[in-house]
């Protein structure tokens, strides 16, 4: 009887310890625990050495090394993905930089680091178009893209750019924009790849899209007066522009003296900054 309890109490113990095991990973590769990205500087600092000293394979080792430590740091994927790409070892370099982008989703830091995101989806479509096996990840990407989110059309059309191919870049890219109107980078890109092509009435709608939602892009401003359009608050929705200082609605009438008469001619009014006290449009 003993010897039987004896069991039942290490199998339960076993069990629980498992269970505990279990959802520590749970937390380290999930970001339950916190949202935070731990990351060494010093080992950053090395691996980045390294790979600057072209000493790719070991910067691929010490990157990896970092990720292992650290699930959910997505820049260690991301420069790990480049090492390979510099070897030229193009189908680790496409699994490190997915596994970048599946990371990124586990935490809010990475799920709002839009402008790193689109780092790695560059660095994941110059991967798969260099690939010796780019027809068979493109026609998976194709098959994704029939019911798969903007981002999927994106990165097709980001794929068949750097493989040369304008027509259907230019045709996926329209997909994706269509489907993501309020996409910046999708506009942005569009419009960017329409004008450098010569197709400037075609690039103008999403450069201004483009331009509406972030107006302080240089790239966008430069793109759009070469297409032959003046940046400025016209290109901004009326919504997003600096209100004005004086209240809205008719100034309320006065009442002058004591026979009853209203006017408002003495009524002074505060000047809107910037505005020039002429008669006429200025030009």
């Amino acid at each position: 009887m003993n010897t039987r309890l004896s069991r039942i109490v290490s199998k339960s113990i076993t069990t629980i310890c498992g269970s505990a095991l279990a959802l520590g990973v749970v937390i380290a590769t999930t970001g339950c625990a916190s949202d935070s990205i731990p990351r060494s500087r010093d080992a950053e600092n090395h691996a980045m050495s390294l790979y600057n000293a072209q000493q790719y394979a070991d910067a691929a080792g010490a990157f990896h090394n970092m990720a292992r430590s650290n699930p959910r740091d997505y820049r260690s994927f991301y420069h790990l993905g480049n090492c390979y790409v510099q070897m030229k070892q193009w189908q680790e370099a496409i699994g490190a930089y997915r596994s970048g982008l599946d990371v990124m989703g586990t935490t809010l830091q990475g799920k709002a680091d839009t402008a790193f995101r689109q780092q790695i989806l560059n660095g994941l479509a110059s991967a798969i178009a260099q690939s010796d096996k780019s027809d068979v990840e493109i026609l998976s990407l194709t098959q994704k893209a029939q019911s798969g989110t903007p981002e999927d059309i994106f990165l097709l059309a980001k794929v068949y750019a750097y493989k040369n191919d304008p027509d259907m870049a230019i045709e996926t890219y329209s997909r994706a924009a269509l489907r993501d109107p309020g996409n910046f980078y999708i506009q942005k890109e569009y419009g960017l790849y329409l004008e450098r092509f010569g197709q400037k009435d075609r690039a103008r709608t999403p450069l201004k899209n483009a331009y509406a939602m972030n107006s302080n892009d240089p790239e966008v401003a430069d793109a759009l007066r070469r297409v032959g359009v003046i940046p400025g608050p016209s290109l901004v929705p009326e919504n997003q522009l600096a209100r004005p200082l004086v209240p809205e609605g008719p100034i309320p009438m006065i009442h002058l003296g004591g026979n009853g008469s209203q006017s408002t001619a003495d009524v002074p009014t505060t000047p809107v900054p910037g505005a020039t006290p002429t008669a006429g449009p200025r030009d």
